[in-house]
C-alpha cells in the first residue's frame, strides 16, 4: 500500500489495540477518547515540544467496563488516516477538557451477533427446505415400490408349515371323536341320498371297491330313491368311547306308525260289538283294525367306519335296516336259501314242540327292529355251539340273559313242506367290517 504524505501541521501515532494509524494535530496535548477504528479508549501522545505550561491534564473519565476487544485479524489492511479535528482550546487552566464519554462497546459487541447471524441464517434455512422436500419424496417412492414388490412376490410363496405339537393332536383327535365327526357324516350321507344308482353311491360306502355287483343285484340296476330317508333326520347316538376311539360312530332314522284318516273310511261296528257281547265277523274286523291302515314303522341305523379316506358309510346293515331284509328272509322260508345278516344273539327258552337232544336255542333279532326275531337250534357239539357258549346262561351261574352283537350265515334247510331255519355258518362277533372279521376270508388273505 503506497504511503501517505503527512502534513506539517499533523502527527501520527497508533493505536495500541488494534495498531491503526491515526493522524493528529502536531501541537495537540494528551488526548484521551475512542479509537476511530475499533473504538477502544486510546490516550494520544504529548507533542515533541511538550506540553506547554497553561494546559492541565484532565482528570481521567469513570467508564464501565467494556469486553476484551477481539483479536487483530491475520492480515491487517491499513485504513487511511483519520483526521481528528484538535480539541477547542480553553482560556481557563484550570477548567479541565470535558471529552465525550466513550460508547460501551459490550453493548455494541452484543448486538453485533445477532445481525451477522440473521443475514447468514435466511439463504441457510431456504436451502434445506427443498433437500428435505427432495429427501420426502423419494424416501416415499421407495416405501411405495417395496409395498407392492412385498405384495406381488407373496402371492406365490407358500405359508410357512406349521408342525403340530402332540398336544394340539391329542386334543383335536378328541375332538374329532367326541363331536368333530358328525359335521362329515352329515355331509356323507346328504351325498349318499342324493346319488341316485349304485355307481354314483360306491364312493360313499365301506369297501366301495368290491361291493359294485352287489348293489347291482340288489337294486336291480334300476333308479334308487332313498328320499323317504333325508339325512337331517337322523339322529346321533352316542357309541361307547371304546367303538368310537376305533373309528366307528353311529346314526338313527327313526319314523313310528303313521296313517292319515282321509286316506281310509273304517266302519262303526254295533254296541254288542264294542261292549263284547257279540263277535265282529271277519269283514268288520279287518276294517276296523287300525293296524291295517298304519304305515309300519321305519328305523335304519347307519353306521361309519373312520378311514384313510374319511368316513364311510355300512352298506350292508343301512340296507339289512332300513329295507328289513332280515324280516323278509325270516318269513319267506325258501330251502336252500341262504343270507348273511348283522343281529343281536342271545340264548331262549326252547320251544317243547321243536325241542331236540344236545341242542341249545338261540333267539336272533334285526338290531333296528328288534320285533324281527327267530328261534334257532344249534348242536352243542357242533363249531357254532362252541362259538355261541361264551352267551349261555341257562343252567350256569348267569342268572340273567346275555345279549350280544354278531354277524350269522343264516339257511333254510330240511324239505319244502317243512323248512327249517338254522346258523349254517357263525362269522364273528360284532358287526362285519365294523368290529368283526370273518376269519375264513382273513386266513386265505395271508
Amino acid at each position: 500500500m503506497a504511503n501517505i504524505d503527512i502534513p506539517d501541521d499533523k502527527r501520527e501515532f497508533r493505536c495500541n489495540h488494534c495498531n491503526g494509524k491515526i493522524l493528529i494535530p502536531r501541537n495537540l496535548p494528551p488526548t484521551t477518547g475512542p479509537c476511530p477504528h475499533c473504538s477502544g479508549v486510546i490516550t494520544s501522545p504529548a507533542p515533541e515540544d511538550g506540553p506547554p505550561a497553561a494546559f492541565v491534564a484532565p482528570a481521567p473519565v469513570k467508564t464501565q467496563p467494556s469486553m476484551p476487544p477481539p483479536p487483530p485479524p491475520a492480515a491487517i489492511v491499513e485504513p487511511p488516516p483519520v483526521v481528528i479535528p484538535p480539541a477547542p482550546v480553553v482560556e481557563k487552566a484550570a477548567a479541565p477538557v470535558v471529552i465525550p464519554p466513550p460508547r460501551d462497546s459490550s453493548h455494541e459487541n452484543k448486538k453485533k451477533p445477532k445481525v451477522a447471524k440473521a443475514i447468514p441464517d435466511k439463504p441457510h434455512k431456504s436451502g434445506i427446505i427443498p433437500v428435505m422436500l427432495v429427501l420426502l419424496v423419494i424416501i416415499l417412492g421407495a416405501g411405495a415400490a417395496l409395498y407392492f414388490v412385498t405384495n406381488e412376490m407373496g402371492r406365490n410363496v407358500p405359508p410357512p408349515a406349521l408342525t403340530a405339537s402332540a398336544t394340539d393332536n391329542s386334543a383335536r383327535e378328541a375332538n374329532y371323536i367326541r363331536v368333530g365327526w358328525q359335521k362329515e357324516a352329515y355331509q356323507l350321507l346328504r351325498d349318499y341320498m342324493a346319488a341316485t344308482n349304485s355307481s354314483e353311491k360306491l364312493p360313499f360306502i365301506l369297501n366301495g371297491d368290491t361291493m359294485e355287483t352287489r348293489l347291482e343285484d340288489f337294486y336291480g340296476g334300476g333308479m334308487i330313491n332313498d328320499s323317504d330317508t333325508p339325512a337331517e333326520a337322523f339322529s346321533i347316538y352316542e357309541l361307547s368311547e371304546e367303538d368310537r376311539k376305533r373309528g366307528l360312530f353311529m346314526m338313527i332314522y327313526d319314523q313310528p306308525p303313521q296313517f292319515e284318516m282321509k286316506e281310509f273310511f273304517r266302519p262303526l261296528a254295533s254296541l254288542e260289538v264294542q261292549y263284547g257281547i257279540d263277535e265282529a265277523d271277519i269283514l268288520l274286523s279287518t276294517l276296523a283294525r287300525v293296524g291295517n291302515f298304519a304305515m309300519e314303522p321305519l328305523r335304519v341305523h347307519a353306521f361309519f367306519k373312520r378311514t384313510p379316506q374319511g368316513l364311510k358309510l355300512d352298506w350292508e346293515i343301512f340296507a339289512q335296516t332300513k329295507y328289513r331284509t332280515f324280516q323278509n328272509f325270516v318269513e319267506l322260508p325258501e330251502t336252500g336259501h341262504t343270507g348273511t345278516f348283522r343281529v343281536f344273539v342271545v340264548e331262549d327258552v326252547p320251544d317243547k314242540s321243536h325241542l331236540e337232544a344236545g341242542t341249545r336255542t338261540y333267539r336272533v333279532a334285526d338290531p333296528a327292529n328288534v320285533g324281527d326275531t327267530a328261534r334257532v337250534n344249534v348242536k352243542v357239539d357242533s363249531e357254532t355251539g362252541r362259538a355261541l357258549s361264551i352267551i349261555n346262561w341257562r343252567g350256569t351261574k348267569e342268572s340273567h340273559p346275555i345279549t350280544r352283537t354278531a354277524t350269522v350265515e343264516l339257511k333254510w334247510s330240511g324239505d319244502a313242506s317243512s323248512p327249517e331255519l338254522e346258523i349254517s355258518r357263525f362269522i364273528c362277533w360284532e358287526f362285519l367290517g365294523l368290529g368283526g372279521q370273518d376269519p375264513v376270508s382273513t386266513a386265505s388273505t395271508k
